[in-house]
């Protein structure tokens, strides 16, 4: 899958959030691009921002949630915990989702960046 078959997602705003997110992510060398959604989720996408190719797709959730297979849970030092899942099935969260628009966009980096990228090292590629 590349990203840009993401575009046809229907929420609002998302094809300016991965337009912009992936020319950040290839210009800093990234390849984690987080996407804030409305009701409070983030979306996460890992892939290869040179070619597009997506390799994994992650939402996570501050409370625990059937959203796909449990990836792994991430508390923010002093703050926040957040439960991860690897989305299995991209039409079935999209439709269980509804219609929702996109707060904000930014490249994953520091903590949450090794954290994620130490987690998926080694795992097969979904898309």
């Amino acid at each position: 899958m590349k990203v840009k078959d993401l575009f046809s997602l229907p929420w609002k705003n998302m094809d300016r959030a991965l337009e912009y997110g992936v020319e950040e992510c290839k210009y800093l060398g990234k390849t984690l691009l987080g996407i804030t959604l409305s009701n409070g989720l983030g979306f996460i996408i890992y892939f290869n921002p040179y070619s597009e190719e997506i390799y994994r797709i992650l939402i996570m959730s501050p409370e625990k949630k059937e959203l796909g297979e449990f990836f792994g849970v991430f508390k923010y030092e002093g703050g926040n915990t957040f439960f991860i899942y690897t989305v299995t099935n991209l039409t079935q969260i999209v439709n269980s989702l509804g219609e929702i628009e996109v707060n904000s966009v930014e490249v994953i980096k520091d903590v949450f960046e090794d954290f994620l990228l130490e987690a998926l090292a080694g795992q097969r590629n979904i898309y």
